[in-house]
């Protein structure tokens, strides 16, 4: 498989009915699929796929956002924005690490560019989810995000 290349930057994105639009200014961390089974369910199908952004590089604009708190599969607390009008979740926002945005990669405007180059919880897969030869593969989530961010790095230097 051949990857698309990085967007240029600013990337943009935002809800379904438009009322909330947002501009990336810095490269992402990561692209990551998590398999928990609240992702899966949180995104309506086998795996949820999110960008790791720097908090300070998410530039929100528009309108009014709901949020609520939930444990993830990691077992830390994490706030998850959505859309107050249409109620699409846009992003997470976690206790443990609160300068990172975990960003549902499809609100991007366009983002047929974002293979995971991660998959967290993969031993909840589905049986016919199917990673990158070339992105990292972990059960639970045993290592840290470094190590995410470092896999993303090394594939797109």
């Amino acid at each position: 498989m051949t990857r698309p290349p990085l967007p240029a930057l600013p990337m943009s994105g935002g809800c379904h009915c438009g009322a909330v639009r947002y501009a990336i200014t810095a490269r992402p961390l990561a692209v990551n699929a998590c398999h928990c089974d609240d992702c899966k369910r949180l995104a309506g199908g086998p795996f949820g796929l999110y960008l790791h952004v720097a908090k300070e590089a998410l530039e929100i604009s528009g309108g009014a956002r709901d949020t609520f708190r939930r444990t993830g599969g990691s077992g830390n607390a994490i706030r998850i924005e959505r859309c107050a009008a249409c109620g699409t979740r846009m992003w997470h926002l976690p206790d443990v690490a609160p300068d990172l945005v975990i960003l549902c990669a499809g609100t991007l405007d366009d983002s047929r560019w974002a293979i995971p180059t991660s998959h967290i919880f993969v031993e909840f897969a589905a049986a016919d989810a199917a990673a990158a030869e070339d992105a990292l593969a972990v059960e639970g989530f045993q290592t840290t995000r470094a190590a995410i961010w470092e896999r993303f790095s090394e594939i797109y230097r």
